[in-house]
């Protein structure tokens, strides 16, 4: 929801930028850049996340696969999200590892 309020105000800024550098004394390039900006900044959002940041906000399933970890001999719980593929091995205690 935040996204598309924040491409619609990025569409309108670059439309009103474009129609007043077009017209006379041609003092849109501000707002043509914003506009612009805002855009672009919005396709590249995405792909500088930390795994942590991006975790909080997927949808992570439990995939009923548990096991013992040999490392620390806790119990461990494997979560799928299939829009990525990614996977996270949770223990009781809350800490994620991703994969």
């Amino acid at each position: 929801m935040l996204r598309t309020v924040i491409a619609a105000i990025g569409a309108l800024a670059l439309c009103a930028g474009i129609v007043l550098a077009a017209v006379p004394p041609h003092t849109g390039w501000g707002l043509l850049i914003f506009g612009a900006l805002v855009l672009l900044s919005l396709l590249f959002e995405g792909r500088y996340r930390s795994g942590a940041a991006a975790s909080a906000g997927s949808r992570f399933e439990p995939t009923g696969e548990k096991f013992i970890d040999p490392g620390t001999g806790q119990l461990v719980e494997v979560y799928y999200d299939s829009k990525t593929g990614a996977r996270e091995y949770r223990s009781p205690a809350g800490r994620i590892d991703h994969v």
